[in-house]
């Protein structure tokens, strides 16, 4: 499986609840074209404001995460093509510059396996040993429901897909808020950027959390 995360602010002009129901819209368009049928989830995280964590960043409008089937780009075809214009005229009506120049291609790791949704924080790292480290240290806790390592990828579609300067992003997904406030202070000093979100989960035919 192959995973995009993309850490993106809203085109200048919206408000916050215009850019979401714009978001909205957006991941509609995706969902109507044909290559979704290589979709297996796709989240629309909306950054929280304020933070309920004094170690995050409130800069940014919107994470994203979509995964697909590792094939997915070797079965496109001109109407995939199509789309996927279509998809980049509407990226420019909903953010302040196209996705690709704030994307990471990632391999997930599931260092504790839980279904989508709920309160995450998205720790953005420059060392995946770092990374590894928090996650592995965040999974103790028994609040947090889902923790994920993704490592980027840089050999699936090439060095230059991958346009965000970090090397890995950890994902700590709880159903209760207070729950990031009680992490260790370790883990919420390690990365070099955070940002806590509500998940959105508009699209999941992932396999079992634990088999993923």
């Amino acid at each position: 499986m192959l995973k995009l995360i993309y850490l993106a602010k809203r085109k200048p002009g919206f408000t916050t609840d215009q850019f979401t129901r714009r978001w909205r819209k957006h991941g509609t368009l995706a969902m109507e074209q044909g290559l979704w049928r290589e979709a297996l989830g796709y989240v629309q995280a909306e950054p929280v404001r304020p933070t309920p964590i004094k170690e995050a960043c409130e800069d940014f409008d919107a994470v994203a995460c979509y995964m697909v089937n590792d094939t997915m780009f070797e079965t496109m075809n001109e109407d995939d093509m199509a789309g996927t214009k279509l998809m980049l005229e509407d990226e420019l009506e909903t953010f302040a510059e196209p996705i690709f120049n704030v994307s990471l291609w990632v391999r997930e790791e599931s260092i504790k396996a839980g279904e989508l949704g709920g309160m995450t924080a998205f720790q953005f790292f420059s060392s995946n040993e770092a990374a590894r480290k928090a996650a592995v240290l965040a999974s103790a806790s028994t609040d947090l429901h889902r923790v994920i390592l993704n490592e980027r990828d840089d050999i699936s579609l090439g060095a230059e897909a991958n346009t965000l300067p970090y090397q890995a992003v950890v994902e700590l997904a709880t159903y209760h808020p207070a729950a990031l406030q009680k992490l260790d202070a370790e883990v919420l000093k390690a990365a070099d950027l955070m940002v806590v979100t509500r998940e959105a989960v508009l699209w999941d035919r992932l396999p079992e959390p634990s088999n993923r």
